[in-house]
């Protein structure tokens, strides 16, 4: 079934009669005539959702131009870094404090410099040797902070820095040991190499006699072993080729003196018929020996005596003898020489 097509019929005429002309509406009328209550409610309600993101990036729009973009000032911490100091020479107080660099420009581009980065670069190529004061400016930074960002302040304003000769020694390395070697033992350490090259400031490594290693530690058994170990610190600035070197340890018995005073010497091997006599009777004796067996060491009974078989009655010059282990060897006696007096018995 087929609808009638419905057609408005215009409301002040009748249907008999004939539609005349109509004023077309100018586009400044359009724009100047007052919207109504029903038109407004009817354009808010049609496409909300874009109306609401449009606001949104409006919104974000606005502030990225009005606030983010605005000028603001900070302060950036900012080291400073040598560059091509003169040939033969050495920088040794270089400024370790970063220098506080106040700029001004938008915060994004403020918030986007990275510290880390950027550095005062000195060029010392021309400088001369000694005490060198250098003025700072924004030209210095590397690399350069970006157009829009101003420098407004440098604190401080100045640096120095010491310019010195750049001095290269031969010099020899003595072992460092710590700690208490094995009980009767002394260490005794070798070093490979013998000699290393020092090169740094001219102030110090002038002074230098020898160049120690870091302490190595000695072990609680006597037995020889080597490690590598790096080379003590000798100043700032100062290094050394190489930088490490091996230490060989062995362990030899630490010896020492003992003295017996008043030792009573002994006759061996006289005649049945006869009779000895020593003046004096008695010497000192003063022994060298390892420590670990001299320590507690104590002289036998009759150890220091004199040989007397074979001999007939009479006087004789004598030197006694000691009974002594093979470690332990006598370095003086006093008296050298003893007399030795054989009478028989039962004469005068």
């Amino acid at each position: 079934m087929r609808l009638r097509v419905l057609r408005s019929e215009p409301a002040g005429g009748s249907a008999g009669s004939t539609p005349g002309p109509e004023r077309p509406t100018r586009p400044w009328q359009r724009w100047l005539r007052v919207p109504r209550r029903r038109d407004l409610r009817a354009a808010l309600r049609r496409n909300a959702g874009l109306k609401l993101v449009s606001l949104l990036l409006a919104f974000f729009l606005w502030f990225s131009i009005n606030v983010s973009e605005r000028d603001a000032e900070g302060t950036l911490e900012i080291p400073v870094h040598q560059v091509r100091p003169p040939a033969g020479y050495i920088v040794t107080n270089a400024p370790t404090k970063p220098i506080a660099v106040g700029v001004r420009g938008p915060r994004t581009i403020l918030d986007g410099v990275d510290e880390r980065r950027v550095r005062f670069a000195l060029d010392l190529a021309s400088a001369a040797p000694g005490e060198v004061r250098i003025e700072l400016n924004a030209d210095m930074i590397r690399p350069p902070l970006p157009r829009r960002l101003k420098v407004v302040r440098i604190e401080p304003g100045r640096v120095k820095v010491r310019l010195e000769r750049l001095v290269r020694r031969t010099l020899p390395v003595r072992p460092e040991l710590a700690g208490l070697p094995p009980l009767g033992y002394t260490p005794e350490a070798g070093v490979t190499p013998g000699e290393v090259e020092v090169s740094g400031p001219a102030s110090k490594v002038e002074e230098l006699k020898e160049i120690k290693t870091e302490p190595l530690e000695l072990r609680s058994a006597p037995e020889a072993f080597s490690r590598t170990v790096l080379l003590s610190w000798a100043g700032d600035f100062v290094s050394f080729a190489p930088d490490h070197v091996t230490v060989s340890v062995t362990f030899q018995p630490t010896l020492m003196s003992r003295k017996f005073d008043h030792v009573e010497v002994a006759v061996r091997n006289a005649g049945g018929g006869l009779r000895a006599k020593l003046v004096p009777p008695r010497l000192d004796l003063t022994v060298q020996g390892p420590q670990r067996v001299l320590s507690n060491y104590a002289l036998e009974a009759g150890s220091v005596y004199v040989d007397a078989a074979g001999l007939e009655p009479g006087t004789y010059r004598v030197t006694p003898k000691i009974e002594l282990p093979q470690s332990i060897e006598v370095t003086r006696r006093e008296p050298e020489v003893q007399t030795l007096e054989l009478t028989a018995k039962g004469g005068r």
